[in-house]
């Protein structure tokens, strides 16, 4: 499966995050990210640099919102109210492991918040944590 972002390049060898290519979705409504400070941070945070520091799993019943590519394909969830935490669900195999939870970066989980003001989050269950890959 291809990465998603399109084929403006980041300095190593994945493509870098352009507006839109990355949404932040509930079960209804999907918002782009398009904020051209932070997706940099996304892209490294997806592949580059060191691997994400790892952090404990929330508890189910934890807030939380899908990020997809246009083509709907989920990479991941990020959860908690601050949205500091992600699960993968493939994006990266080589990055991510299955069941393991990272820490987002600060401004990334900041802008997160700041899109998904006023949109209804999913909730942690059995099933998304399993989608994990």
């Amino acid at each position: 499966m291809g990465t998603g972002f399109r084929r403006r390049r980041l300095t190593g060898s994945q493509p870098a995050a352009t507006p839109g290519d990355l949404r932040v979705c509930n079960a209804t409504r999907c918002i782009p990210i398009v904020n051209r400070t932070v997706l940099p941070l996304i892209g490294a945070f997806y592949y580059k640099g060191p691997t994400p520091a790892h952090t404990r799993r929330p508890a189910l019943g934890t807030p939380y919102y899908e990020l997809r590519f246009p083509n709907d394909y989920v990479t991941g969830i990020v959860a908690t109210a601050k949205l500091d935490r992600f699960l993968s669900y493939g994006v990266y195999l080589e990055r991510f492991a299955r069941n393991v939870w990272h820490a987002v970066p600060r401004p990334v989980s900041n802008e997160l918040r700041r899109l998904t003001a006023g949109l209804r989050p999913l909730r942690v269950t059995r099933t998304a944590l399993a989608k994990s890959r």
